[in-house]
């Protein structure tokens, strides 16, 4: 289904039509339609595909709960600091216990515990 598309990435790539692993907010949707740059690796999808994520996000009350946090120091420790509405959607409090998981070399999964 590699088809090349008429304009280009705004990174100057070329665009091809493919199949990608679409997941969102820890939300796997499956396979889907979409525009990859052959350059940098963008992945643009459909209209209809980001409806269909931006409902199902905005239905689990996770909609526009992304933020972007400074790390910061406490004796040799790294602090990641959360939120508040981020605390109260996921249920941690004061002394919550949680396990994280380096899933990659950017990216940083963390469990609730208790």
């Amino acid at each position: 289904m590699n088809k090349e598309i008429p304009y280009k990435c705004t990174c100057g790539g070329e665009l091809k039509r493919s199949r990608v692993e679409v997941e969102f907010f820890g939300i796997e949707f499956g396979l889907r339609d979409a525009e990859v740059c052959t350059r940098c690796g963008s992945e643009y999808l459909d209209q209809e595909t980001m409806k269909e994520i931006e409902t199902i996000v905005k239905e689990r009350n996770i909609f526009g709960l992304e933020r972007k946090i400074s790390v910061t120091k406490s004796g040799n420790s790294l602090v990641i600091r959360i939120p508040p509405e981020i605390a109260e959607y996921l249920g941690i409090h004061y002394k919550s216990v949680v396990q994280l998981f380096p899933m990659d070399k950017d990216r940083l999964e963390v469990k609730v515990v208790s």
